[in-house]
């Protein structure tokens, strides 16, 4: 089953389409918003894929935000026809957009649109529960976006539930440490996934990334009879681990605590022959970090990096998973100050880090940001799921208009 918070992806190709983004929004407010704010968020919806069927690759996305307060709906086109926006004004009043976004924006709680002139446009809206907040905290470390999308054909094509995932903490200052975060990533590998089930087992060293989601080492092969290598339920329970870590415990040892935890749980159906070895192919980062560092440890074929303005610096992986190699996995420490972000994102994307640079992402809203991000990013077709973390211990959030 597709999570609340993914994102339902609609290729706005006709009426049809239309519909079907209304009735996604009607699902998606149901139990979250009043009746007043759901039908808000129907006439939102309605102008956004009206405004995107009209355009090359016009595409809507909705989901429920992590927090709760609301539904949000993004969307993004490739109309080379796309020109540089107006600039804002000096009092920091949003520059004049088309009628049609204007009235999203006057039907939205939070609104944000970036263009990249001769590629597209991409736009954030979201509609909020009454009180309800999306601003980061003033004490927050770090301001979290993601989006998260399924492969064309969803649960047939993948041929087993929906498993990537992602999750973002933070805690307060503890003893004589300062604030920190934790922020896990899943990159989950279904059965189907794995490809032919010939040989039954793989154990050589040197084996691509194209070969599952380790790298550079053993991998398993799963037989036609075996079962999902990664649940919605191990996903559930490594986050519970996360969240449960101590704060500031280095990344390496929360893969580790995960580790431990997952063998002595028989009910999430593991193996017992072979320890963890029916998700080694799934692929895990976590990222520990404060508001001057992160500490990254990344299993498979996450990728990642700490964006500055005009520098990129890789957090790397190593070969092993959840399932291979029970020695301590190797670790990446790097400074980042406030203003500087993370990206991190699943298989199927390239050159995130350096298109982050390359259409300014660095004042844009992380949720806008990881989806111009998926937008130009997207090599295959496959789930995927683009986080982005912005450091902003100076109290100043990206976009917060």
């Amino acid at each position: 089953m597709f999570p609340d918070y993914g994102h339902r992806r609609i290729a706005v190709a006709s009426p049809d389409d239309i519909a079907t983004a209304r009735r996604i929004a009607a699902e998606r407010a149901d139990g979250v918003l009043p009746v007043d704010e759901a039908a808000r968020l129907d006439r939102l919806v309605t102008m956004v894929a009206d405004h995107a069927l009209g355009r090359p690759d016009g595409t809507i996305l909705i989901a429920r935000m992590r927090n709760g307060a609301g539904v949000e709906c993004l969307a993004y086109d490739r109309d080379p026809a796309t020109a540089a926006l107006p600039p804002s004004l000096p009092d920091g009043v949003l520059p004049t957009l088309d009628a049609v976004l204007e009235s999203v924006r006057g039907e939205a709680d939070r609104f944000h649109v970036h263009a990249t002139p001769g590629i597209g446009l991409a736009l954030l809206a979201r509609v909020l529960r009454p009180g309800a907040g999306d601003a980061p905290p003033a004490d927050a470390l770090a301001q979290a976006g993601a989006v998260t999308v399924e492969r064309s054909g969803g649960e047939a094509a993948r041929g087993g539930p929906f498993i990537d995932h992602w999750f973002v903490s933070c805690a307060p200052a503890r003893g004589g440490d300062g604030p920190c975060g934790i922020a896990l990533m899943v990159d989950g590998d279904t059965a189907a996934d794995a490809g032919p089930a010939e040989p039954p087992v793989r154990t050589d060293a040197g084996s691509g990334a194209e070969d599952g989601k380790g790298q550079d080492g053993p991998t398993q092969t799963p037989t036609a009879q075996s079962p999902t290598m990664m649940t919605p339920a191990v996903v559930r329970q490594m986050e519970a681990v996360v969240a449960a870590t101590v704060p500031g415990l280095p990344a390496p040892v929360v893969v580790n605590a995960i580790r431990r935890d997952l063998k002595g749980r028989p009910e999430l159906g593991l193996s017992h022959d072979r320890t963890l070895t029916r998700i080694g192919r799934s692929a895990v980062a976590v990222l520990r970090f404060d508001a001057g560092a992160v500490d990254y440890t990344a299993l498979g074929t996450l990728a990642g990096a700490v964006v500055r303005r005009q520098e990129i610096t890789a957090l790397g992986a190593r070969w092993a998973m959840i399932g291979f190699n029970p020695l301590a996995p190797a670790s990446v420490h790097l400074r980042w100050a406030p203003g500087e972000h993370v990206v991190l994102y699943t298989g199927g994307c390239a050159r995130l880090p350096a298109l982050f640079i390359h259409r300014d992402l660095h004042g844009v809203e992380p949720t806008l940001a990881a989806l111009v991000l998926l937008r130009d990013g997207a090599v295959s077709d496959d789930d995927h799921t683009v986080l982005v973390l912005r450091n902003c211990a100076d109290g100043v959030p990206a976009n917060a208009v």
